[in-house]
């Protein structure tokens, strides 16, 4: 019986496992990583995994750093790490213990690094996909082991396209594990002529900038959901725009000040852009719940001819 390790934090790593073990393919250790950000979510997040490996009778153990990562493989020996959305960089020296093998949700060498399902929907991209690669000394730049591809709907939000990669990524490994433990796949080096590169998300990344258009802004509403959220100031207010959709104008708009609220059909929120109208169709003022623009509005009327920041 072979021995694997699964390495994961997160939503993406959670739902791979979940699909992992449905496939009968049971890892016999789990290793998470702490959360970067808050305790609160940290254990959260690690949680979640370690109760699905307990429900397995798995092993789970927290890995900080690169060093303890190296230390558990050491001593562990596996025939193979699967390592998904994992949050440390495996040493030179590590990756020599084993086979690692990378579940990364998109399709190599594009969208390579930390983001690329919020890019591939920042970018329009009707189309993603998940990639089995085994890692090396640089960032997602190993040999490809297999690939799916994986269409995207013209409303799909992060979350969305989080569960369907990680699902799809969990059934591509368990489909090709044997053969990657065997050696029976001829794995391809990936073209760098072909390679993107995405960024890591700040908070101010979720800042909307009215004078761009709506569709490039209602891309940016489903692509930074949950987080960073997308958000803009009325008065002097902070607002996340939860949910949105796209009016377009007919002749040459912009016919406001972008930024500028109008009444929208059905009591949507609708903002002046660079191009067309961002219909806000649900939102969360500061310090409030978040609610739907018909609601808003009941309380909010004054808001019209705002111009937003």
């Amino acid at each position: 019986m072979s021995k694997i390790i699964f390495a994961g934090n997160g939503k993406f790593a959670l739902s791979a496992l979940k699909t992992i073990l449905e496939g009968n393919l049971k890892p016999y250790l789990v290793l998470t990583t702490p959360d970067k950000r808050t305790k609160r979510e940290k254990n959260r997040k690690s949680v979640e995994i370690e109760k699905l490996a307990e429900e397995n009778n798995i092993e789970t153990r927290e890995t900080k750093n690169k060093e303890e990562l190296h230390a558990e493989v050491e001593k562990e020996n596996p025939d193979a790490v699967i390592v998904a959305s994992f949050g440390i960089i495996v040493s030179p020296l590590t990756l020599k213990l084993s086979k690692f093998v990378n579940l990364h949700p998109s399709l190599l060498p594009k969208y390579r690094g930390p983001t690329p399902i919020q890019s591939a929907i920042l970018n329009g991209e009707e189309e993603s996909g998940i990639t089995l690669f085994l890692m090396d000394e640089s960032v997602d730049t190993g040999s490809i082991l297999a690939k799916k591809e994986l269409p995207f709907h013209s409303k799909i939000n992060y979350p969305e396209a989080e569960e369907m990669l990680a699902k799809e990524g969990g059934k591509l490994l368990t489909k090709n594990i044997s053969d990657i433990l065997n050696n029976n796949i001829n794995p391809l080096e990936q073209n760098e002529e072909e390679a993107t590169y995405t960024e890591i998300l700040s908070k101010e990344d979720g800042r909307i900038d009215w004078s761009r258009s709506a569709k490039e802004i209602e891309r940016k509403v489903r692509a930074l959901n949950p987080w960073p959220g997308t958000f803009g100031k009325m008065g002097d207010k902070y607002f996340k725009v939860l949910d949105a959709d796209i009016q377009e104008q007919t002749g040459n708009g912009p016919f406001g000040e972008p930024g500028k609220v109008y009444l929208g059909t059905n009591y949507t929120i609708a903002v002046q852009t660079g191009k067309d109208f961002l219909l806000i169709k649900s939102l969360q003022i500061e310090g409030k719940q978040s609610t739907n623009s018909k609601d808003f509005l009941q309380g909010n009327m004054s808001s019209m001819g705002v111009v937003l920041s």
